[in-house]
């Protein structure tokens, strides 16, 4: 059964006695809507059923990944991608990846600025344009605004995902950055991908084969530091996760995902 969205005054805000109304945005914000979803997706969605608990909280229920700007994206997302995940809804066989993959494929389009062309890769805008609501509004990003948005999107179907990337190629800033995702898969454990508009090409793509992503080669992990975004800020094993666009920015957390990388990529 779904869960209402709770308002503020369940959370002890009181009306102004002048007028009834509640101080702008309290009635509103972000938490409420955020945490109904989030439970109504573990309710509703069965591809949800097997993810351990610390996971979906910490990798579904958050409302951003790291510096973006704040919004109430996801009771918009998730009145948007219903069509696409109702066949799924009625297929009990369906597995994460195939939600993913057809999300991926479909919500550039669905969400695209003027209905025709979707949403695109421009290079350089981070962090120009890097939060949802930029997205929306300008129809294209670079790789880490649209990877920012895959996440939302996929912990919006109530699938575990988080912003992943390195720095600097081979320990080097000035051979480049690049972000990507980590989505958790129907093994309960995590893979990579890229967000199609930043990978480019079309038709069919074999999430769970980290070879196929052009940045998942021996020649690039050589030497590079992998991170993976985080938001419980107490756990033990966090580092910085360090921001290409905002270097001096130490307090956005993650997991050092270099050892990972190297074990998945060295062979490809």
């Amino acid at each position: 059964m779904p869960f209402d969205i709770p308002n503020a005054e369940s959370f002890g805000f009181q009306k102004d006695e002048d007028d009834g109304r509640l101080p702008d945005g309290l009635s509103n914000g972000i938490i409420g809507p955020t945490i109904a979803l989030s439970i109504d997706s573990k309710i509703n969605y069965p591809w949800t059923d097997s993810i351990p608990k610390e996971i979906f909280v910490e990798y579904v229920t958050p409302y951003a990944n790291v510096n973006e700007a704040r919004s109430n994206w996801r009771p918009y997302f998730h009145e948007n991608i219903v069509s696409i995940l109702q066949p799924f809804l009625e297929n009990p066989i369906s597995t994460r990846e195939d939600v993913i993959h057809a999300l991926d494929e479909q919500v550039w389009t669905i969400f695209s600025k003027d209905g025709a062309k979707p949403i695109f890769f421009k290079s350089g805008q981070t962090p120009l344009i890097y939060d949802p609501m930029s997205i929306l509004a300008f129809g294209y990003a670079s790789c880490t605004g649209l990877s920012i948005f895959l996440v939302d999107i996929l912990r919006t179907a109530g699938i575990p995902a988080r912003l992943a990337g390195t720095n600097a190629w081979n320990g080097n800033i000035e051979n480049g950055n690049h972000s990507w995702i980590e989505f958790f898969g129907s093994d309960n454990e995590w893979h990579i991908m890229e967000a199609r508009p930043a990978s480019g090409g079309s038709g069919e793509r074999k999430l769970t084969d980290p070879c196929q992503w052009w940045f998942c080669n021996s020649d690039k992990v050589q030497g590079t530091m992998f991170y993976a975004a985080r938001y419980d800020r107490c756990a033990v094993h966090n580092v910085p996760f360090p921001l290409a666009w905002d270097s001096e920015n130490l307090g956005v957390v993650g997991e050092d995902r270099t050892e990972f990388m190297r074990a998945l990529c060295s062979n490809c």
